[in-house]
């Protein structure tokens, strides 16, 4: 005889799994991401294991990685503001701070699908570049972010170009940012959630920048195998309190000309 409560059981959980994802959709195009707090445990503990046993080796390996300013991070949620150096700033920057950092990555890194589930596990935030991005995209990526400040102790890092195309002329000179480096999504930030804003100057040499953002995978590898101990300089300013701002306008060009004067202590000194 045929047990059809068997067959039922299982009909049931397809349904209740099939219903599971169909919320969870329509929470994501909803802008609603609480799903992403539950069942950290195995993605904190992935991201614990990958620093200790990947990454610190191979930062210290290819790396000289100088630090000043870490008395200026918080012991809270906070919001980092830097430039592009390498593809793996953020990582860069949580590895150094000890702390676990959810950075901007360009959303091709998703489209890959070894990347794609790396950056899942570690909890990275994709957006669009070019000027791809529509109003709806940035307010996903706002979303995504504040849920992470709002319910951790982590670090959200926002980095934009390559810094050396915006500060530095033809001739290496500081020049200053350029009105294109968007400091909006910091200060859209900071006064939503109310937490501090830590313009960040980061730096490797123009040379080391071109031919890794040149070469990708393998042969950037291939790249920092012959040229270890590449010096990768960092320089973390003065908190921020956006709460002392009266809009958006003031704050942001307050992260820019902090921003700058991070850049010009960086790179007119050794650290």
């Amino acid at each position: 005889m045929l047990d059809l409560s068997k067959k039922s059981n299982k009909d049931s959980l397809g349904l209740s799994c099939n219903l599971s994802n169909i919320k969870r959709m329509a929470a994501v195009k909803n802008g609603n991401y609480r799903h992403l707090l539950q069942n950290r445990k195995m993605k904190v503990a992935f991201y614990r294991w990958l620093t200790e046993i990947v990454l610190c080796p191979l930062m210290n390996r290819w790396l000289d990685i100088r630090v000043e300013g870490l008395d200026n991070i918080p012991a809270g949620p906070c919001i980092i503001v830097t430039h592009h150096c390498l593809y793996f700033d953020s990582c860069v920057i949580g590895t150094t701070l000890e702390r676990k950092t959810h950075g901007w990555i360009d959303e091709d890194a998703f489209s890959k699908p070894g990347l794609r589930l790396l950056c899942s596990l570690l909890e990275q935030i994709p957006v669009k570049t070019d000027k791809r991005a529509s109003r709806e995209d940035y307010r996903k990526i706002k979303a995504m972010s504040c849920l992470w400040l709002r319910n951790t102790n982590e670090l959200v890092a926002l980095t934009n170009d390559g810094a050396s195309r915006y500060i530095l002329d033809k001739n290496g000179n500081i020049k200053g940012l350029s009105s294109r480096m968007n400091h909006s999504g910091a200060a859209s930030l900071g006064l939503e959630v109310g937490v501090p804003i830590i313009p960040t100057a980061s730096w490797v040499s123009e040379e080391h920048q071109r031919e890794l953002f040149a070469s990708r995978g393998l042969k950037s590898i291939r790249y920092l195998e012959r040229n270890r101990k590449i010096p990768y300089l960092i320089f973390f300013s003065e908190p921020i309190n956006p709460s002392k701002y009266q809009n958006k306008k003031e704050l942001k060009e307050d992260i820019r000309k902090r921003q700058m004067e991070s850049y010009k202590k960086l790179l007119n000194k050794s650290i």
